[in-house]
């Protein structure tokens, strides 16, 4: 008797390595098919379309909600991600899906303002590859006072809120400063990761004193590199996930 049972338990044990073979060749096979597949591709196709979908989830369930959130709408300091408000790169005149999708993983893969990297291989204090770009402090760039509150009010004009319009003349001739990052129209300059300052969405604040502290102190925030966290297939749903989101679908 205690030989049939250990036989029976060996046929059970072989079941589940078959059986657990054939679904880790299945996840293979859908993460393979997933990384070669465009946006649309993968909208027509259900099983693929919920392959992406539950790593997506899995991945912002296990990485990125506890900054961003669970719906990805992040908070003070941190990016709504699927407001279609990009700070980085897309910019809505992509060609394809898919050119907006790699942009996107570029973010992810190599992140933002990311340090954690070898010093002999960074790049002006950052990891190769990841974006970068730096909001300096002019407090510490020795602007005084009314200068740091002159810019809120240039900033207030190109938003079209209420603002002061002779502290504006008196800053006139520091706008290039701005326009180098925000674009000659306030409208932002994506390739260097400038926000766009002439809409309604605020990353840090849109009170007086918060404009103030970012122009004064600068913002150096960052976010990390996943490309060693997460495979390249959790990465491409990820990708297509925030994206399909963003253009709310």
């Amino acid at each position: 008797m205690q030989l049939n049972i250990s036989s029976g338990r060996c046929f059970l044990f072989s079941l589940l390595l078959v059986f657990g073979s054939q679904v880790a060749s299945a996840q293979r096979d859908l993460d393979e098919a997933l990384l070669v597949a465009s946006p649309d591709m993968i909208a027509a196709d259900a099983e693929l379309k919920g392959h992406m979908e539950s790593l997506a989830k899995g991945a912002v369930s296990n990485h990125c909600a506890a900054c961003h959130g669970e719906n990805l709408t992040g908070q003070s300091g941190v990016p709504n991600l699927v407001d279609y408000d990009w700070i980085w790169v897309v910019t809505s005149f992509e060609m394809t899906q898919s050119e907006a999708v790699f942009k996107i993983m570029q973010t992810i893969l190599y992140g933002v303002r990311n340090t954690e990297c070898a010093d002999e291989i960074k790049r002006y204090g950052a990891c190769p590859d990841t974006r970068f770009s730096q909001m300096p402090g002019y407090s510490e760039l020795g602007f005084s006072d009314q200068q740091l509150n002159d810019l809120v009010d240039y900033v207030y004009s190109i938003s079209g809120d209420d603002h002061d319009t002779d502290a504006v003349q008196r800053v006139a001739g520091l706008s290039p400063l701005c326009a180098e990052c925000h674009g000659d129209d306030g409208t932002g300059y994506k390739d260097f990761g400038g926000p766009d300052l002439s809409d309604d969405i605020w990353l840090f604040g849109s009170a007086r004193d918060e404009i103030y502290d970012v122009i004064a102190n600068g913002r150096k925030e960052s976010c990390p590199a996943w490309s060693q966290t997460l495979n390249a297939a959790t990465i491409k749903a990820l990708s297509v996930s925030i994206y399909n989101q963003s253009m709310g679908y």
